[in-house]
């Protein structure tokens, strides 16, 4: 009976710490992010043209987490509304789109490094936090 009980408290702690960890995530992902920089993993290296191109496309570009769990992604004009929800490690954001889901890097002091995954490639996207 005691061992019965015991189990059952500690699996309620570890769902309630879970969802502590996850709701953290949340907090600190929700906000808006313009889209600093995106490299692929092709091992050429981009000449100056592709860059400048590059550079142009990106103007405007964002990507919004809100948090009532739907995004707002714009890229080179192109703008994808959603959901999204963490995977149950927190590393991955997944979409309602299949085609869309990254995968967290790290959290930098100015923003957020996301691999963005396609259904051939992989993208580094390198995200500065606006204020709005």
């Amino acid at each position: 009976m005691k061992t019965k009980y015991l189990s059952s408290v500690l699996i309620l702690f570890f769902i309630i710490s879970s969802c502590s960890v996850t709701k953290k995530l949340e907090r600190k992902l929700t906000g808006k992010y313009v889209v600093e920089m995106l490299k692929t993993s092709n091992k050429e290296e981009p000449s100056d043209a592709y860059e400048n191109l590059l550079s142009d496309l990106l103007k405007g570009s964002y990507i919004q987490f809100n948090e009532n769990k739907t995004y707002e992604f714009n890229l080179a004009g192109k703008r994808v509304k959603g959901s999204w929800f963490f995977s149950e490690d927190g590393n991955t954001i997944f979409t309602d789109n299949k085609d869309i889901k990254f995968r967290i890097n790290k959290f930098t002091e100015t923003g957020l490094e996301l691999n963005s995954f396609n259904k051939d490639d992989v993208v580094l996207m390198i995200l500065n936090r606006i204020n709005d």
